[in-house]
């Protein structure tokens, strides 16, 4: 039995591919929601995303700089 089941929903992780926010994107996939990392370095965040996948967990990445709204309605948008 799970006892937190996110089966079927989804999260947006900013900064998801290091330190507190990793820990969340691991946690939440493990949970069973699918994980948008939403982060600056895309080497680091695509291999969070690996790591995520191959926990088998679901997970996407999308640039992201939280300083610039362009780049945030941009991450919306997707």
């Amino acid at each position: 039995m799970k006892l937190f089941d996110l089966s079927g929903r989804a999260a947006i992780v900013t900064g998801g591919n290091g330190g507190i926010g990793l820990g969340m994107a691991r946690g939440l996939a493990q949970a069973g929601a699918a994980v948008l990392i939403a982060a600056r370095d895309a080497n680091k965040a695509k291999a969070t995303v690996a790591e995520l996948r191959d926990a088998g967990g679901t997970a996407e990445f999308t640039a992201l700089e939280v300083t610039d709204d362009a780049s945030c309605r941009a991450m919306a948008a997707t």
